[in-house]
């Protein structure tokens, strides 16, 4: 199931984004079903008992497998317009802000790249010492990245405009050889080829985004608790219907028990009281 979630998901940080908000909630239900086990609770340990159990259903189990559905087949279920065309927009704005930053930057550094050729084959050694060429003044300095631990060093390389004033910082991590001996070029081309990456994965982003498999977890949660009393979401594929179906069916009987079981109680309560 995890593995199947880090394939479908947008990216490694909605797994631990996901993984986070699952492990809070989980944590409160265990804190509810501890509570069962206390002495002074023991009339209502199997009702909170049952309501730590449809807290994990309800929040955590059926809204993961709905996410699941929605991320293979965005057509498992059907949302009100409004819901819709709001969290499609939503994320579409996020997706032309980062998207955009990212082409910039691409663009931003290979201006730097050609702008500096003639000085792409120097190490960061040599630019310890202030660089100059047509466009651009050159420095790199070194640093501990980790105090007192000679093999982890931080190299920061400033690249200044004409004028003297700092427009860019490339960063690079290593050991002593390895970072003196690198070249200025290869730094430029590292940091290139990593946005391309993410550029390609924004790619992918967008191409999902059209297929309208927009939903996450954390996203969806609050129209699936609240779908069933005012009926934000309905299932539309013959595996969402059971699902769906089996999940009220299961909050109903169990809701409804342990509404009893406190109304019982504090019936009770109330009726010894007046007898007293």
């Amino acid at each position: 199931m995890v593995l199947t979630l880090i394939n479908i998901s947008f990216g490694i940080g909605e797994f631990f984004s996901t993984t986070f908000l699952i492990l809070i909630i989980l944590s409160f239900c265990a804190y509810i079903y501890r509570i069962s086990k206390y002495e002074k609770y023991k009339k209502s340990k199997y009702a909170i008992l049952c309501l730590s159990i449809i807290l994990t259903l309800h929040i955590v189990v059926f809204p993961f497998l709905y996410t699941l559905m929605l991320k293979s087949n965005p057509a498992s279920f059907e949302f009100k317009t409004a819901i819709h065309d709001s969290r499609k927009r939503v994320v579409l704005n996020e997706w032309l802000d980062d998207s955009k930053d990212i082409s910039y930057e691409i663009k931003y550094l290979e201006n730097i790249k050609y702008s500096n050729y003639s000085i792409l084959n120097k190490s960061l050694k040599e630019l310890k010492q202030l660089t100059f060429t047509n466009s651009s003044i050159i420095h790199s300095d070194f640093n501990f990245s980790i105090p007192h631990r000679n093999n982890d060093l931080m190299a920061t390389i400033y690249i200044f405009d004409k004028k003297g004033l700092l427009k860019k910082k490339l960063y690079k991590g290593g050991n002593q050889i390895g970072l003196d001996s690198m070249k200025f070029g290869s730094v430029i081309n590292e940091d290139i080829n990593y946005l391309k990456n993410e550029l390609d994965y924004y790619k992918v982003k967008k191409a999902e985004l059209d297929k309208n498999n927009f939903w996450t977890y954390a996203t969806l949660l609050p129209f699936s608790i609240s779908s069933i009393f005012t009926g934000n979401m309905s299932p539309l594929t013959p595996m969402a219907n059971i699902f769906y179906t089996f999940h009220y069916i299961i909050i109903y009987f169990i809701g409804i028990g342990v509404f009893l079981h406190f109304l019982i109680i504090n019936l009770e309560l109330i009726i010894r009281n007046r007898k007293s």
